[in-house]
């Protein structure tokens, strides 16, 4: 083996090694189109994969876009596979007809369905591989540009993402193919990649050669900047994740008071997190601008991509998926935390206090803070409210519909549904953002008080 070729898979071992892509023995589904990058990928693992005793299995995606071509491919991803003993997956779509029906691009939906394959071959502890090179990701990265991406787009294509790894991901396209000539390794060219109606070849084709003039070290320069990106982007992103946590109110959604403390650099991601957990859809720069502009006036209402509905009610941000319905669900309670069907958790922690102390006792009614003995060793549930449902809000001493206390609380009816309610024996003890019933409150004669925490998905 010679030095270039030898540092070359030195560089993809590294990759894979520092940024934790391949756990030893773990299962990789390699997606295999019969291209320069994806047959060097394959050929790596193959090696990679049987010295550290992984099971690989190549899956081929035949879109069904370029008639023989798309047959040719397959037939030549078959035969390889067949003649190195690599377990083959193939799945046919007509990727024409269901970008037309799902109102998608061709290439995101390509994307889609190649994905959706992926995973359905992927075990629980399972990684899939893709053969994105740093070639790739500089052109992903001036795509971006061109459409007015922040910095996370301008990084380009991340090495890992959840289960998806890129061990090419440092490894230019220019190497990827001397790697093949190397080993002999013949590979196909989609006629596609030739073709201008695709964004991505034009700045393959056009604007990427004008870099190279300039530096002919583009990628690596690129890959520079693009860590360094990375870095700053994952610390913000960070400090977001953990503000808007920070700011989830008792009404299930976030407070504006809390928001509008936040720096725009934060209060951005921010707002890209919470919208993140509805939908994938993905937001632009005025999408962000506006409901920034609607928290700053506490007023407004509005539709993001995706049927996000977005609702200010002057103290409180709301954002929720215009198909969420309430479906009734029930769970028995589990100390100390307990799973949800819509993936939060109810945490219940004791917490100590003092009975006689500067505080007053009546402060606790209005938090999350419930007396533990009323909910210790007992049978309860956690549930979403039901019809008729009734309550004896704590320091209020008068039972109310909860349909009128949720008016009470301007709660908005798209939230209700979703509100968590602990049962005890048909009596009500706490409502997430109402608090604890008369019967469940910490008072002076509380010995042990817990106090309960909603964690978000």
């Amino acid at each position: 083996m010679n030095d270039r070729m030898k540092k070359l898979e030195q560089k993809i071992e590294d990759t894979i090694l520092e940024e934790k892509m391949l756990p030893e023995g773990c299962q990789i589904v390699v997606g295999f189109s019969g291209g320069a990058d994806s047959m060097a990928l394959v050929h790596f693992l193959l090696g990679y994969s049987r010295k550290h005793g992984m099971i690989l299995t190549a899956a081929h995606v035949n879109h069904g876009l370029r008639g023989a071509e798309s047959d040719a491919e397959e037939a030549f991803v078959a035969a390889w596979c067949s003649a190195n003993h690599v377990g083959l997956k193939v799945f046919h779509a007509d990727i024409s007809a269901l970008a037309k029906k799902s109102s998608q691009g061709l290439e995101e939906c390509g994307r889609n369905v190649r994905y959706t394959f992926f995973r359905s071959l992927c075990g629980p502890a399972g990684r899939i591989a893709t053969a994105h090179t740093l070639t790739d990701s500089a052109e992903t990265a001036l795509m971006n540009l061109a459409k007015g991406t922040g910095p996370r787009g301008l990084s380009g294509i991340p090495p890992v993402r959840n289960e998806i790894v890129r061990p090419l991901i440092r490894v230019t396209r220019e190497e990827v193919e001397a790697y093949c000539r190397y080993y002999g390794l013949d590979f196909v060219t989609d006629s596609s990649n030739l073709s201008e109606e695709f964004a991505r070849n034009r700045i393959r084709h056009g604007v990427t050669p004008v870099f190279r003039e300039l530096n002919p070290g583009f990628e690596q320069a690129f890959f520079r900047a693009a860590c360094l990106l990375r870095q700053d982007e994952e610390y913000l992103q960070k400090i977001a994740r953990t503000g808007l946590e920070q700011s989830i109110d008792v009404c299930g959604g976030y407070s504006i008071r809390k928001l509008k403390e936040q720096p725009d650099s934060i209060l951005s991601r921010m707002i890209f997190l919470a919208v993140r957990k509805q939908t994938k859809a993905r937001l632009d720069y005025n999408h962000v601008a506006s409901v920034m502009a609607m928290i700053r006036t506490e007023r407004g209402n509005m539709t993001l991509p995706g049927g996000i509905q977005c609702l200010s009610n002057g103290n409180t941000l709301f954002v929720h998926s215009e198909k969420e319905r309430s479906v009734p669900w029930r769970v028995p309670l589990q100390l100390p935390d307990t799973y949800l069907p819509d993936g939060r958790t109810i945490c219940i922690r004791p917490v100590s206090f003092k009975r006689k102390n500067d505080e007053k006792i009546n402060n606790l009614l209005f938090n999350n803070r419930i007396n533990y003995d009323t909910i210790l060793n007992t049978n309860s549930f956690i549930r979403n409210r039901l019809p008729g449902d009734r309550f004896c809000p704590a320091g209020r001493g008068v039972t109310k519909t909860l349909k009128k206390l949720l008016n009470e609380r301007k709660i908005p009816p798209f939230r209700r549904g979703r509100l968590a309610v602990l049962e005890r024996g048909g009596e009500i003890l706490w409502i997430e953002g109402i608090g604890p019933s008369q019967s469940a409150a910490v008072t002076d004669r509380t010995e042990r008080a817990a106090e309960i925490i909603i964690k978000e998905c």
